[in-house]
């Protein structure tokens, strides 16, 4: 009885240890890097331009910019599932072609170095940016082209107070919380990483949501096990293969009756989901987190959510208020 006593110590005391290594193992692994981005301190509302696809009419959302010493406009991405700001490189081979003269230069393989954009009026600059090999030629002779040269990450949170005003198709950068908001309406988040991981509950229960400004066409991606748990009884499934980063995977889509409490604002989930084909790592570390799923643009298009990183404070309001 005793040995029994001793081995089941041991086994307890291996998978502790074995749990807060790995905790820390992921959380080192991705860690993002300095964020290198420098803004001025202007305010600006950015027009929001939305992409589609065959299954969405808000897959995406885009916001102009513009190159320091290059008339054309052109869109990032704005997903604050990326922790840094990144240029495609194809766009940008497109871009040296036509304006050999462009300050911005290949640093090394997979960089770029001495980069100024602006946002509306807001100036962004930043020694060092890294480039993946994505992206398209840009159309230079196409009047309504969406020519895509980048993303921007959520390393900008960092710098700004950011409202997602989804009634009226604006993203307002500001350097305060809007003093109209209350404090009492005002909820604390997690920014971990360089995620955002707002408290919530859904249907009761208490929970962390992983905001993804990039899963868009989203309201609630989750496990199988809650996908199961949150959907309308009768419902049918939606099933489509979609693409992340060149990736290839399984959408379920499913109605739902639920409710995501945010602080004392509650929304009606219409819609749930979860996704086939994801990595080991990325399922661990939800779990590892105790995130209760990942929430994208899609479940706030009638409302305001304001996000302070700096403070760690985020308020959604009704788009009237």
């Amino acid at each position: 009885m005793r040995i029994l006593k001793i081995t089941l110590i041991i086994f307890l005391a291996l998978l502790i240890v074995s749990s807060i290594g790995g905790y820390i193992y992921f959380k080192a692994k991705f860690s993002p890097p300095d964020n290198t981005l420098n803004l001025s301190a202007h305010t600006d509302s950015i027009p929001i331009t939305w992409m589609e696809d065959e299954n969405s009419s808000i897959s995406a959302l885009l916001l102009p910019m513009k190159l320091h010493g290059i008339p054309e406009i052109f869109y990032l991405q704005f997903d604050l599932g990326s922790h840094s700001t990144i240029f495609y490189s194809n766009a940008l081979q497109s871009v040296w072609e036509r304006y050999p003269e462009a300050e911005f230069v290949s640093e090394a393989e997979n960089q770029i170095k001495d980069v100024t954009f602006t946002l509306g009026n807001i100036k962004v600059m930043a020694p060092i940016l890294r480039t993946i090999n994505r992206g398209n030629e840009i159309k230079w002779n196409d009047s309504i082209a969406i020519n895509i040269i980048g993303t921007l990450g959520s390393d900008i949170l960092e710098h700004k107070v950011t409202v997602f005003d989804f009634k009226d198709d604006l993203i307002y950068f500001g350097n305060v919380f809007p003093q109209s908001i209350p404090v009492q309406d005002q909820v604390d988040f997690e920014f971990d990483q360089r995620k955002v991981l707002l408290s919530a509950s859904v249907n009761g229960e208490p929970t962390k949501l992983y905001y993804d400004s990039g899963s868009s066409a989203f309201e609630l991606l989750t496990d199988k096990d809650r996908w199961n748990e949150y959907a309308l009884a009768g419902a049918e499934e939606e099933t489509y293969i979609a693409n992340s980063w060149g990736k290839p995977l399984t959408v379920h889509n499913i109605a739902s009756d639920g409710i995501i409490q945010f602080g004392k604002t509650s929304i009606s989930l219409k819609q749930v989901t979860y996704i086939e084909g994801t990595t080991f790592i990325q399922t661990a570390l939800m779990k590892l987190s105790g995130m209760g799923g990942m929430i994208g643009n899609k479940i706030f298009m009638d409302k305001v959510l304001v996000l302070d990183a700096r403070n760690e404070k985020f308020a959604i309001l009704e788009a009237d208020e």
